[in-house]
């Protein structure tokens, strides 16, 4: 990559596209919208106070209101699905906005967690030189976790779109963790719901456009925070072609934002990998595990993506139905453990000390 295409897509990672957490207690509403300077809730058409239901309720509307088919003016529909994203997650106990400035990426050395990863890869290694003759077995296995845990895969593509309006090829890592977090949180109108479920035409169609459209935005974002988490540790990357606008993304780089100060910290993100049987652990400094039935168990859970790889691309896992809840760590480990699934983890969290 040429200087100042590198110096460009740093200031895009850094600066214009970071996806920042906000701790629970801190108030979201107080960050406007930079680009239509008006308040997420304003642009809902909703009160600072609304629940989940009168969110989702305002933007179903809003949505069909402001679709480009329905005579809507350029850039509102997503405007509309950036306000719903940020004050649906902010009703879940968390928050995330678009800043400028205040952007921590790794706490710890960028040998340390060159370590990690070095560790991870070893570890994965090993474990495919003692089992990886086995790969009809270890898939047999995890398909069985999968349907134990109510998974099931679902195409979230592989293009995007950049701030220019560009394609971007061979994103599909990024849409693949949008689409789970979305679905997690329950920001999705229809993308994640069976065929026939819920909402009927004419509507569905523009608001599965609408989710379409949310999932695309998401993944740009996680696009540009997580590879300026990468080229910050390893800016040389960008010239050995590793990483770039169409160059394709894998899961492992994830090791660099897991003690970061975005939402990233707060995931984790489980990758079921077809071409091994093997499941890949990453799981942030952030990331809160609750007792089954407990209040924060949901918030665990919608903060557990899971994420399928065959060779070359990625693919969401979301309940296989209405009659599925979304696992959290714990229940993930305790499956593959029952399946008898290999598995690795990396933590951001650190060590606990000994008495």
């Amino acid at each position: 990559m040429e200087e100042e295409a590198l110096k460009r897509a740093m200031e895009l990672s850094l600066l214009d596209f970071a996806i920042v957490r906000h701790a629970p207690t801190k108030k979201w509403f107080g960050h406007k919208n930079p680009k239509e300077n008006e308040f997420p809730h304003e642009i809902l058409k909703v009160e600072k106070n609304a629940s989940v239901a009168e969110i989702k309720l305002a933007y179903r509307r809003r949505a069909l209101e402001t679709h480009p088919d329905k005579g809507g003016k350029p850039g509102e529909f997503e405007a509309v699905a950036r306000a719903y994203r940020m004050l649906l997650n902010a009703a879940n106990g968390g928050g995330i906005s678009v800043v400028r400035d205040d952007v921590e990426i790794p706490l710890k050395s960028t040998s340390h967690w060159d370590t990690e990863l070095k560790e991870h890869r070893n570890l994965v290694r090993e474990m495919y030189q003692n089992h990886g003759q086995d790969i009809g077995d270890n898939l047999q296995r995890q398909n069985a976790a999968l349907e134990r845990l109510g998974l099931c895969k679902k195409d979230a593509g592989s293009q995007n779109y950049n701030e220019k309006n560009e394609l971007i090829r061979n994103s599909c890592f990024y849409l693949s963790l949008a689409s789970s977090y979305l679905s997690g949180i329950g920001a999705l109108a229809v993308w994640d719901k069976a065929d026939g479920e819920g909402i009927g035409d004419p509507d569905k169609t523009l608001l599965r456009e609408a989710d379409d459209a949310l999932i695309r935005e998401t993944a740009l974002q996680l696009k540009r925070v997580i590879e300026a988490a990468v080229l910050s540790s390893h800016p040389e990357w960008a010239a050995q072609g590793m990483v770039g606008e169409e160059v394709q993304a894998f899961s492992d780089f994830l090791v660099y934002l897991l003690e970061s100060q975005s939402i990233i910290s707060d995931w984790v993100v489980v990758v079921f990998d077809t071409s091994s049987g093997f499941v890949d652990v990453y799981k942030g400094k952030n990331y809160k595990d609750e007792d089954e039935g407990t209040v924060n168990e949901t918030y665990a859970a919608s903060n557990t993506l899971t994420l399928r790889f065959v060779p070359g691309h990625y693919q969401p896992l979301v309940c296989a139905g209405p009659e599925s809840t979304r696992p959290t760590l714990k229940q993930i480990d305790a499956v593959l453990d029952e399946c008898g699934v290999l598995y690795v983890i990396t933590d951001g969290a650190e060590p606990e000390k000994q008495a």
